[in-house]
């Protein structure tokens, strides 16, 4: 069965909404923006924002696997035999092409996303970035890279929250460049990871 005319339409208006939202969110703040001035935007009702997004937090849960999947694909596409160091290199890329241009916005996306995560937690979705970097992690540790006194996936979810703490201190001073700190920070968890 094809997409009908009403489902464009309620997708132009889910995007439109989506755009508006984080447009306000830029200009005010997360906390301080309000659904009246998004719906003002995006030329809809009230209803129409509740319809695609029950909570302001749904646009952020969002835009958080809006910039995940192509950090996760990234991954995935990277040979099977490739050491860990590149991995997180990789990851570091592509997490700034996600979030350089959103300082404003990441301590409140990752507060919804660690919220929205340990509500799922332990299970990762297949294609998440969680999930894509457990499967490097033990094969890494498979091949004798890393410490066995940690789980692979324990070390994946670390080396994630070492990433976002890294974001944080970004979002937060105006220092080292994005790119940089996340370089930073997988090198020195992949040298307290690694086996000795």
């Amino acid at each position: 069965m094809g997409e009908t005319s009403r489902d464009r339409q309620r997708e132009a208006t889910r995007l439109r909404l989506y755009e508006a939202a984080l447009g306000i969110f830029r200009r005010d703040g997360f906390r301080d923006a309000r659904v009246d001035d998004i719906t003002l935007v995006a030329g809809v009702s009230r209803t129409a924002f509740y319809f695609h997004f029950p909570a302001k937090e749904d646009v952020l849960a969002e835009l958080i696997q809006k910039t995940e999947r192509p950090v996760a694909e990234a991954v995935k596409e990277l040979p099977a035999d490739v050491e860990l160091g590149k991995v997180l290199d990789t990851v570091a890329e592509w997490m700034t092409r996600a979030w350089q241009d959103e300082r404003g916005l990441i301590v409140d996306a990752m507060s919804v996303g660690l919220r929205l995560e340990s509500q799922n937690f332990p299970d990762a979705r297949g294609d998440s970035l969680r999930a894509v970097l457990g499967q490097r992690f033990e094969a890494a540790a498979r091949a004798g890279v890393l410490t066995d006194q940690q789980r692979p996936r324990l070390l994946a979810d670390l080396y994630l929250l070492t990433c976002m703490a890294s974001l944080a201190g970004w979002a937060s001073e105006s220092g080292r460049p994005l790119l940089e700190s996340l370089r930073l920070a997988g090198r020195f968890f992949l040298e307290g990871a690694r086996r000795r």
